[in-house]
């Protein structure tokens, strides 16, 4: 037998490459046995994708332990660039960080947590930490999160309340948390005071493009957050975020990968 876990039995060689990639993003860097470790992958299996992967550059080499590599950085950065929706929000995104002189972020959600597309302005005092392109956080102490989830159905939601806050505690039960999302579905926006960073503090809201319905395989969901230092955080930022939420889904309206050629 090869001793791999159930995670990696029968995996296509697609399957086994995100193993490999998502194993090394969440540790920095490993060494074969690592990867071995963390995926369940066989060590033939391990050490031949490896070098694949290394000759493809999407891995780099040092010694033997093995990093993201080159390759996808030069990928990330092209696909934040051109990504359609991406065009179409940036310029509202910039307007939103004159208008507020506040740190501005565009996020998106994947599993647990939400990963930030982008981020404009230096911010003020304790807000220059956060959201580094690229980076995640837990989105159930994040605002950006909240807003994310506040539009999941509640069966995917159970997950969420194993995160924890800037002191390092539970945030909240599932039916805190819960309550808390059917409130920023009514209001439109979500708050986050310093539950993911000490002195500092967010506001969201979701924005979608193209499509009302959620089914519906080309619409694409993001949020905008402001943060500030926890002191500035007032109502007085929602009315310009949501002209931003406003103008980014009039710039958006259109998805370009819809063919509207008529049917043969």
């Amino acid at each position: 037998m090869s001793g791999e876990r159930p995670s990696a039995d029968g995996a296509s060689l697609l399957d086994r490459f995100d193993l490999i990639l998502d194993a090394i993003e969440e540790a920095g860097y490993l060494t074969l046995t690592g990867v071995m470790e963390r995926t369940g992958l066989a060590r033939s299996t391990a050490h031949r994708l490896l070098l694949q992967m290394e000759r493809r550059q999407w891995l780099f080499r040092v010694g033997t332990n093995y990093e993201l590599g080159p390759r996808l950085f030069d990928l990330g950065t092209a696909g934040l660039r051109n990504h359609w929706f991406y065009r179409s929000a940036r310029p509202a995104l910039h307007w939103l960080h004159v208008r507020t002189g506040c740190l501005v972020h565009l996020a998106f959600l994947r599993g647990t947590d939400v990963v930030f597309w982008d981020k404009i302005g230096a911010g003020a005092g304790d807000a220059t930490f956060a959201g580094q392109i690229g980076g995640r956080a837990p989105a159930s102490v994040t605002a950006l999160g909240k807003a994310l989830l506040a539009g999941q159905p509640p069966g995917v939601l159970t997950a969420h309340t194993l995160a924890v806050n800037a002191s390092g505690r539970p945030t909240r039960s599932r039916a805190d948390l819960l309550r808390e999302l059917e409130e920023i579905r009514h209001r439109g926006y979500a708050w986050d005071r310093e539950e993911f960073h000490p002195g500092v503090g967010c506001l969201a809201t979701v924005v979608h493009a193209n499509a009302d319905d959620p089914s519906s395989a080309y619409r694409t969901t993001a949020a905008i957050s402001l943060c500030v230092p926890v002191d500035r955080l007032d109502a007085r930022l929602v009315a310009p975020l949501m002209t931003a939420k406003t103008r980014i889904t009039q710039a958006a309206r259109v998805n370009p990968m819809i063919d509207r050629s008529p049917s043969a």
